[in-house]
């Protein structure tokens, strides 16, 4: 697949963003945009040859790849989509596919559709997790949800990655939480023993999702430490990969820099939800001789299968 840009995309690529990198809308004309899509797509040949796989997972760059994605999307005329839980087939008029918890059917992954999955340092997935749970919102059900009426465990009673297992795992899982919403559990107990509960939690579910991938050779897996690292390099790679032409990618990797964290200033950071304190790596600060204990019990070397430092 390759795409490059068209006289018909002027006016689009040369729209301000808003303060979130996304693109601005106007209320009410949300089904004349998808209409335009749509007459882009067919009329300016701007559909792509097959749909390109965006895999991440909860904190791990889950809101960077669709604030860089879904505006690029609208840019250049694609169709962008973005689905929780498990993920069994494209849906229809889709060019670009998030999967946002990388929980995916092989037999779709077995047609071959090209993509990129962001992993991160387990033990990072751990901090991050344990102190985001304690401050977010309303827009994470799941963890300030307090009605376990549900006798089925879905979701937001559990998360959407255990939403798709097995009654028996849901039920294991609502059971950690002792009748209390995961945030208030979590905030609840001393540091040590919210990291473990963190381990046991949401973080769990996504280190093990993490280690049960199988390598395909159509998708290119990538650190979000490397992203955070050297920003322009690793988006330049990543679109290359997707098959974006040269000049695609120069203009697009202009775009996406407002999501750097390294460009990002003091107040952005703080403004922004899903940052805890600007810092990617912070394991060291948090993991104590006992909480590496815990760690190991639970994971082993997982970050070493993952292609990070041991302890």
């Amino acid at each position: 697949m390759k795409y490059s840009t068209s006289a018909s995309d002027w006016f689009i690529l040369n729209r301000p963003p808003d303060k979130d990198g996304l693109i601005m809308d106007i209320p009410g004309f949300w089904t004349l945009k998808q209409l335009i899509l749509d007459i882009r797509r067919i009329g300016f040949g701007t559909k792509l040859s097959e749909p390109i796989l965006i895999l991440t997972h909860h904190k791990i760059a889950t809101r960077l790849m669709t604030r860089v994605f879904r505006p690029l999307a609208k840019r250049r005329g694609f169709r962008f989509k973005r689905l929780l839980g498990k993920v069994s087939d494209i849906p229809n008029n889709c060019d670009i596919l998030q999967l946002t918890h990388s929980v995916v059917e092989d037999e779709l992954l077995d047609k071959g559709y090209r993509g990129v999955r962001i992993i991160r340092d387990p033990r990072d997935v751990i901090v991050s997790g344990y102190l985001y749970h304690q401050r977010c919102g309303d827009h994470e059900q799941f963890v300030v949800n307090e009605d376990f009426s549900d006798d089925n465990f879905r979701f937001p009673t559990v998360p959407w990655p255990v939403d798709c297992q097995n009654i028996e795992a849901r039920r294991d899982f609502v059971s950690l939480f002792n009748g209390k919403s995961y945030q208030t559990k979590i905030t609840e107990l001393d540091k040590e023993a919210g990291i473990v509960f963190e381990m046991d939690g949401y973080a769990g579910v996504t280190i093990n999702t993490m280690l049960d991938w199988k390598e395909r050779s159509e998708i290119l897996t990538i650190k979000m430490e490397d992203i955070v690292a050297d920003f322009d390099v690793l988006f330049e790679r990543i679109f290359r990969w997707l098959g974006f032409e040269e000049k695609v990618i120069k203009e697009e990797l202009v775009w996406a820099q407002a999501q750097d964290l390294n460009r990002m200033s003091v107040r952005d950071i703080k403004e922004n939800s899903h940052i805890s304190t600007g810092k990617l790596t912070k394991w060291k600060e948090f993991f104590t001789p006992d909480i590496i204990g815990e760690y190991t019990n639970r994971f082993g070397d997982a970050h070493c299968i993952l292609g990070y430092d041991e302890f």
